[in-house]
């Protein structure tokens, strides 16, 4: 089975490391295409055995299943360009700003959404999936297969995509920013050293993780902690009381967001 890459983002790069390192393909499977030829370059660098296309067209000639990562406004360009190219090919798009309908039939061909994460690379992460109506049995285990390898994979239906997003996509980002900014708040009520700081919040959050992998529930976590009338419960309360406003507000812009996107794309699908 030969998989093309068209895309070498953050988001292709890290899908398309994920697959080599975690043994889901072989290098010698895998062709990669990119608009910035020095980005796939890097890439086939780092993974010797990797091919390279010259377009677009030539990664819908050559593979049995193409993974589309490119950006909104490049999107309806690249899917356009492999429509009359791509009907035997599994298209796996990673842009969620189009309908899996819509995809399937602008690019008359089979075509499943996916939305990645960048900790693919790490194997860790969740892959959410959705295949339209004219994937096979077959080709869905054998994507489903793939991104086992270097995530969790969840099917989701497309109306839940965009939330589920937020947690499994978005939610590295979010999770680090949170990370990063109560790093900063004990520096500034330390003294202590960043890096230092930075290294203590780190091992407590994959400690705090594991823990809960292992079963242990989030109240049951925090009646461990959390003493009656003890620091922690301080701490507790103003969580519990400020931070979901503070979470729902991040969560509404970015669900507005998704929404202007898929707008866009579809006034412009309608030209």
């Amino acid at each position: 089975m030969k998989v093309g890459f068209i895309g070498l983002g953050n988001m292709g790069a890290a899908l398309a490391a994920g697959l080599l390192v975690h043994k889901g393909l072989r290098p010698d499977q895998i062709i990669l295409f990119n608009r910035s030829p020095s980005k796939a370059m890097a890439f086939k660098d780092r993974f010797p055995g990797t091919d390279l296309a010259a377009s677009s067209a030539e990664i819908a000639s050559r593979s049995d299943m193409i993974f589309v990562s490119v950006p909104t406004p490049q999107l309806l360009v690249v899917l356009k360009e492999l429509s009359p190219l791509s009907r035997r090919t599994h298209l796996v798009v990673t842009n969620g700003g189009l309908s899996v309908d819509q995809m399937e039939k602008l690019c008359q061909g089979a075509v499943s959404k996916l939305v990645p994460s960048v900790t693919m690379e790490v194997g860790r992460g969740v892959s959410l999936l959705c295949h339209g109506r004219t994937v096979s049995v077959d080709a869905r285990k054998v994507l489903e297969g793939l991104l086992s390898k270097a995530s969790v994979v969840k099917l989701v239906p497309e109306d839940q995509f965009n939330a589920a997003t937020e947690l499994t996509s978005c939610g590295p980002a979010l999770m680090a920013e949170m990370m990063a900014q109560f790093c900063a708040s004990g520096v500034r009520h330390g003294p202590l050293d960043a890096q230092e700081a930075w290294v203590m919040v780190l091992e407590t959050l994959m400690g705090t993780a594991l823990t809960l992998e292992s079963g242990v529930s989030v109240p049951e976590l925090k009646e461990k902690v959390a003493t009656k009338g003890g620091i922690t419960e301080q701490g507790l309360k103003i969580l519990e009381d400020e931070l979901p406003a503070v979470l729902d507000h991040v969560m509404e812009v970015t669900l507005a967001k998704h929404t202007s996107v898929k707008k866009e794309l579809a006034n412009k699908l309608a030209e």
